[in-house]
């Protein structure tokens, strides 16, 4: 690649803008108690009250309390996507947004600054959440890393495109709770976060395994624990063990409707997202 795509007129690198923006919205997430408790405390608190109790129970071979935990890993994505809704908003709404567009910095430093800083709470939060589960609850350490980070890759790129795509929707920085809150109630519920989508109605297991949340969290229990994850249920047999190819054929149509769910985020992205405010 030619210096003159990776480097502005004042000679400053693309890797800089990005670090800028990366540092900035490091900074602003820690200052702001609100997005600290949402994208970094809910999760870990919700295990710890729903996850603690299930230290004696088993579920498809595994300790249930560890299954929980391996959920709320994935629930953390939904956080983050929260917390990168409202920072979009409200940078678009202060004009930082249309101030930004109007210097040489790379639209895509700013976006993968803003995202950066966002990955790396989550991946606190899986060093946390991941040290729960293995030192409290007994689990294994993860039976296939590579899936098991490519999968949280995947649906971290999911849900912060979808951020982006959705702030289009979103007027003002007051009315993000609208949008955001919906999202968080469906995959809390109907993600497969605590329990077996089998658990619900047999009429809502279908859409519910193809929503947005459900195929990231299944194929993070498939690979932490290595076992099929997808068909449990609360009392019913262990799922056999899978070796790494076969874990990897498990986990491909969940990883193909993770990757269907991006390409839709990043269409509407491109129709929805504005770089000024909505309102007058």
């Amino acid at each position: 690649m030619s210096s003159a795509t990776t480097t502005s007129p004042h000679g400053l690198a693309w890797p800089a803008y990005a670090r800028g923006q990366f540092l900035l919205s490091w900074r602003v997430f820690w200052r702001n108690r609100r997005s600290t408790f949402i994208g970094f405390l809910l999760p870990v608190l919700l295990n710890l009250v729903i996850a603690a109790p299930l230290r004696d129970r088993q579920i498809a071979g595994v300790n249930a309390a560890a299954y929980s935990t391996v959920g709320f890993i994935g629930f953390a994505l939904v956080t983050s996507f929260i917390n990168l809704l409202n920072g979009v908003v409200a940078r678009r709404d202060d004009l930082v947004l249309k101030r930004l567009r109007g210097t040489e910095v790379p639209p895509t430093a700013i976006f993968a600054g803003q995202f950066g800083a966002a990955g790396a709470v989550v991946l606190l939060q899986v060093l946390v959440l991941g040290g729960l589960s293995v030192i409290w609850f007994d689990a294994p350490l993860p039976a296939d890393p590579l899936l098991f980070l490519l999968t949280l890759t995947g649906g971290f790129l999911l849900f912060a495109v979808l951020a982006v795509a959705l702030s289009g929707l979103t007027p003002s920085a007051e009315a993000a709770p609208m949008i955001a809150t919906p999202v968080l109630l469906v995959c809390m519920f109907a993600g497969g976060v605590v329990a077996p989508l089998s658990s619900m109605p047999t009429w809502l297991q279908g859409p519910a395994h193809n929503l947005p949340l459900a195929p990231v969290v299944e194929t993070l229990r498939t690979a932490w624990f290595g076992r099929g994850f997808g068909p449990e249920s609360w009392n019913g047999a262990p799922l056999p063990a899978l070796d790494l190819l076969h874990a990897w054929q498990h986990a491909a149509p969940a990883l193909l409707v993770v990757a269907a769910w991006t390409a839709g985020a990043a269409v509407l992205g491109r129709r929805l997202f504005r770089w000024e405010p909505r309102h007058g």
